[in-house]
């Protein structure tokens, strides 16, 4: 080398390497600065693959396999493709018998359906539109064969395709004061019945509780990367048995490490509750007033935070598992908004499990960043949707004296949120930066019972790029502020979180759609037989 050596001296592939350390921000500054810098640019497509994954706020999957020019290409073409809306390509299945009843519960990640019938105690698992280059996996469950464990119910089911993971929350009914039941969760692979190879046991234990012997106390059972989460509810009633509060509690594992949750409840606060008595969040039971046995949800938001939903949005912390977990910020809500429930799937998310966990080669070549993305809340006693993007929740909200701050709905929500009147009796499905939602079609009637007698669905693009290049495509840039009214306070709520909107050409009648989610590239619609009010058929469209 010689000692004048400058940087425009170097080859091209030397450029190429020394700009691919570079944030991709930096990388398109680099290109302003010459021409000789552009046309390196211009010429590699790993540093255009870098820079769009960056702009469409994605994080990339290790797949090498797939050329960088192929990489790019696709990334455009999923940059482009909500713009033609297109619901005319699609496969109906046929949903079986025994999962077309209100016990049912439904989950959807990455291509796959699990169905899961309560009562009966069946799971069958199965691939929709199956991808050649992708690992699928089916599987059925008959009563009362999900559990080997004797004289047990189960009390939640929960998949996790993307790691090879079933996760079973089971109890065992016991005589033992101050128990009526243990609590247990089974940790098996999807394509087989063994103990997963990365858990740290097959079995994770709760911890010790009261728990009355009823199987349709409400739970939440969900996994993201290497924590688990177990939300649980139980109600109290009077000498009348008059629903008086509930209690409920969370715990969190992390079963790659350990079989034992480092949240743990006091027992002694279970025998002394009281209906105005309130524990620490985490730290034990909290009695709500109130019927509500659904006024608690929660949802990941990355492999390090979540977020606990109530009348307020607490942000914890739970990046060192083997510590309690840390309170980071309160995100205050409207006061006449409550008993909200989130509906906002992880499986798109990144995850370094998930990297690991991938054996096979897919097409898909990027995951949503955990700090670019949207999620889901609803309030159907205010009948709201709320469209949050997360981003709030990765901006740093510490004291210098290390105290927790509280930040009003003003200074926060507006600007981050987009809230939705609730027209329809169906989650807002959400998908990275993407919601899909159904409103009323235009000239639409309304019947006695509050349904439209058409819908159109709407998608709905959050993300800086679809804003940048709405021009482009057939979307509507939405920037304006809209305004919305609480059915049951009347305070009106302004919001301005800007989107890119597309509408179908296709309108849908209340059957065709009683239910809907959004995996990816793939919109899937729940459909009604009037005549026996039962979900039979599942609809898949690709885009």
């Amino acid at each position: 080398m010689k000692p004048n050596a400058e940087l425009l001296s170097l080859s091209e592939e030397l450029l190429i390497y020394i700009l691919s350390f570079l944030p991709w921000r930096d990388v398109l500054r680099c290109t302003s600065l010459c021409k000789v810098l552009r046309q390196t640019y211009m010429s590699s497509s790993e540093l255009q693959y870098v820079t769009e994954l960056g702009s469409q706020q994605l994080l990339p999957i290790s797949n090498n396999h797939i050329p960088a020019s192929k990489r790019l290409q696709l990334l455009k073409e999923n940059a482009r493709a909500w713009f033609k809306f297109d619901l005319h390509s699609f496969q109906t299945i046929s949903i079986p018998e025994i999962f077309q009843t209100y016990y049912t519960q439904t989950y959807i990640t990455n291509g796959h359906v699990c169905f899961w019938n309560s009562y009966m105690d069946s799971v069958r698992i199965f691939p929709t539109l199956p991808n050649p280059s992708q690992k699928t996996i089916e599987r059925d469950f008959s009563p009362d064969s999900l559990c080997a464990v004797p004289n047990h119910y189960t009390i939640d089911v929960f998949m996790d395709q993307a790691q090879n993971l079933l996760a079973i929350a089971y109890a065992i009914e016991v005589d033992n004061y101050p128990s009526d039941e243990e609590s247990y969760i089974e940790l098996l692979t999807l394509d087989g019945d063994s103990v997963h190879p990365q858990a740290a046991g097959r079995t994770l234990f709760m911890s010790t509780f009261w728990l009355p012997r009823r199987r349709e106390i409400p739970s939440k059972l969900e996994i993201f990367g290497r924590h688990i989460a177990f939300l649980r509810f139980i109600p109290l009633f009077d000498d009348t048995g008059s629903s008086l509060a509930s209690i409920w509690w969370l715990q969190i594992w992390d079963w790659q490490y350990s079989t034992l949750s480092n949240v743990s409840i006091n027992q002694n606060q279970l025998t002394d509750l009281t209906v105005d008595s309130i524990q620490s969040i985490l730290s034990g039971p909290t009695v709500l007033e109130g019927s509500s046995t659904r006024s608690i949800d929660f949802c990941f938001l990355g492999n390090d935070r979540m977020l606990i939903v109530s009348d307020d949005l607490k942000l914890y912390s739970i990046e060192d598992a083997s510590q309690p977990l840390q309170l980071l910020a309160c995100f205050l809500l409207p006061a006449s908004v409550f008993d909200l429930q989130c509906f906002s799937p992880t499986n798109d998310i990144a995850c370094s499990s998930h990297q690991k966990i991938q054996a096979q080669p897919v097409t898909v070549t990027w995951i949503s960043d955990p700090k670019h993305r949207v999620l889901s809340l609803v309030s159907h006693s205010s009948a709201l949707d709320f469209v949050v993007s997360t981003k709030i929740f990765f901006d740093e909200y510490f004291d210098p004296e290390g105290m927790v701050l509280t930040i009003p709905w003003i200074s926060w929500g507006p600007p981050n949120v987009r809230i939705f009147s609730h027209h329809f009796p169906c989650r807002l499905g959400v998908s990275g930066s993407r919601a899909l939602c159904a409103f009323p079609a235009a000239g639409a009637t309304k019947d006695e019972y509050s349904v439209y007698s058409e819908y159109r669905l709407h998608l709905m693009d959050f993300s800086p790029s679809a804003i940048r290049r709405h021009q482009q495509g057939l979307g509507r840039l939405v920037n304006e502020p809209s305004t919305v009214g609480n059915c049951e306070s009347g305070e009106q709520l302004t919001t301005f979180l800007p989107y890119v909107e597309v509408v179908s050409n296709r309108t849908f009648s209340w059957g065709e759609f009683v239910d809907i989610w959004l995996d990816k590239d793939k919109i899937y619609l729940f459909k009604e037989d009037i005549e026996t009010n039962r979900m039979d058929q599942l609809e898949v469209i690709e885009m």
